[in-house]
């Protein structure tokens, strides 16, 4: 989706309480994936969420369209819960769940740094648990190889290296073997019809106020 179709909310920097009042990169993904208005969507991994959310509030209100080539990618990108076994508990399932999607992230982890040359030392896997911290890991290594001169440099970097991350994310659930979460992408003049139900309802909140 290179482009944000007339009556969708502005993308803008945190959270939002509607999207009558804009939208961040992950609300945005929320509205299409037809979840409840969040910036922590089911549909993404909570890690990769992480890393888009301040990637939205890290650039610039001229820069952030540019995150626009990606939105909807992430969606469907988190491991779907596994099913019951027979007699199974919910505290068994939950823990099996939280296993596999740590083998995600470090899998994740692994590819992203053999995909921009960086081997890491044991310091630095310690820190980052072995490439759990998908997060902080990706953000450490925004000064790999070099330090940027300028700004500009620096959101190439970060753009180039977002679009990498999604395609380890991608590649590690087809290696592991992993089934994402079922999502259907909606339309976006579906969407753009519910922001303007939230519209509508918030103006009427404000007379409402004034009277």
């Amino acid at each position: 989706m290179a482009f944000v179709p007339d009556g969708m909310p502005v993308l803008s920097r945190g959270k939002h309480r509607n999207p009558a009042r804009g939208a961040c990169f992950m609300e945005y993904t929320a509205l299409l994936a037809g979840e409840p208005f969040s910036d922590a969507p089911r549909c993404v991994d909570r890690e990769l969420a992480a890393v888009l959310r301040h990637a939205n509030d890290t650039l610039s209100d001229a820069d952030r369209p540019r995150l626009l080539p990606l939105l909807g990618r992430s969606i469907g990108l988190a491991v779907r819960p596994p099913v019951p076994g027979p007699g199974e508990p919910d505290d068994a399932l939950v823990v099996r769940h939280a296993r596999t999607t740590v083998g995600l992230h470090r899998a994740v982890s692994r590819r992203f740094m053999a995909a921009i040359g960086h081997v890491p030392t044991q310091d630095e896997l310690r820190l980052h648990d072995d490439g759990r911290d998908v997060d902080d890991l990706f953000w450490y290594l925004m000064l790999e190889p070099t330090v940027l001169r300028t700004s500009a440099e620096y959101v190439e970097r970060l753009l180039g290296r977002l679009v990498l991350l999604h395609e380890c994310y991608e590649r590690a659930f087809d290696d592991l073997g992993l089934l994402r979460v079922d999502v259907v992408v909606r339309e976006p003049a579906v969407v753009v019809a519910d922001v303007a139900t939230a519209r509508t309802g918030s103006a009427g909140k404000a007379r409402a106020a004034t009277r």
